[in-house]
């Protein structure tokens, strides 16, 4: 069934994506969670903003037209499967407003017989300060946002509280004093999600450390690598030492194609640590590919 899951998904997004009309590419993509960055984190900047001399939706100059991201997450040696849909718009170039929906089939939790999670994500971000505000050449994006996350499941979630808030912060450069630009982004975030809020929340909130490096090459393609910190959320899960199971540390390496200014194709090799780890939730590696378009 798991198999059947990510065929007919990878299936069905090519046909509708390839079957469009093509009509802005790159980052911020539409990220799992629904939010403007890349697949892991958050960045500063709105997705999609309007351009100049751009109306946008409605043609008004205040809403910018949607963005779209659909990934698919495969974590094999875990058996899961991991789909999330979402799409965001944005308000004067300094409000965005995002959703997404995840669904994940996990074959073997808890007492092995599996369970699908479905996951739910609003978020707001708020672009606090533009780059280069103030006619300062070296001044960052700087932005604020808050996701509330809610999941449910088919058999009981291993965690009591299944939905919760977080909070970040982030600051986003584009450096262009190099031959290739780099946009450097960094970020702290306040979570008591456990494995980003799949299977529920602790009873601890902790600030994490994220971040992100990218290089536009020759003006289509985007590669680059983000990481996001580990988190302890509390006593919630404890290993056979008594100790809290934290979530693992992750990291992913990507390479997005840019078609024109509105279809980006991205494909990504993610790592969330050893399977087998005894004291952090992990998954080990991750194939993950994702289907963007900016209306």
């Amino acid at each position: 069934m798991k198999t059947n899951y990510a065929a007919c998904f990878a299936a069905a997004t090519a046909i509708f994506f390839m079957s469009v009309s093509v009509v802005r590419a790159g980052a911020p993509l539409t990220n799992a969670e629904g939010v403007g960055g890349v697949a892991l984190n958050p960045m500063a900047y709105v997705a999609n903003p309007l351009k100049e001399g751009d109306k946008g939706l409605f043609g008004a100059g205040i809403v910018s037209k949607p963005q779209l991201g659909v990934w698919y997450i495969g974590l094999n040696e875990s058996d899961i499967n991991w789909i999330p849909m979402g799409g965001n718009i944005s308000f004067f170039n300094r409000l965005e407003l995002g959703y997404s929906h995840e669904f994940i089939d996990i074959q073997d939790f808890g007492n092995g017989d599996g369970q699908n999670v479905s996951k739910d994500n609003f978020s707001l971000k708020l672009n606090i300060i533009r780059e280069n505000e103030f006619d300062l050449n070296f001044m960052p994006a700087l932005s604020f946002g808050a996701i509330y996350q809610t999941a449910d499941a088919d058999n009981s979630l291993a965690l009591k509280d299944t939905s919760d808030w977080d909070f970040y912060f982030v600051a986003t450069k584009t450096i262009k004093v190099l031959p290739v630009p780099f946009i450097l982004n960094a970020g702290t975030r306040a979570t008591k999600g456990y494995i980003r809020g799949v299977v529920g929340f602790g009873d601890e909130r902790q600030w994490i450390f994220f971040g992100n490096i990218d290089t536009v090459l020759f003006n289509k393609f985007i590669v680059g690598w983000e990481y996001q910190q580990d988190a302890d959320v509390g006593d919630v899960f404890k290993g056979e030492d008594g100790a809290n199971h934290s979530t693992h540390s992750m990291w992913e390496a990507h390479a997005a194609y840019m078609h024109d200014e509105h279809l980006t194709l991205v494909a990504s090799w993610a790592y969330t640590g050893d399977k087998d780890a005894v004291s952090q939730a992990s998954f080990g590696n991750a194939l993950v590919l994702s289907f963007q378009y900016a209306f």
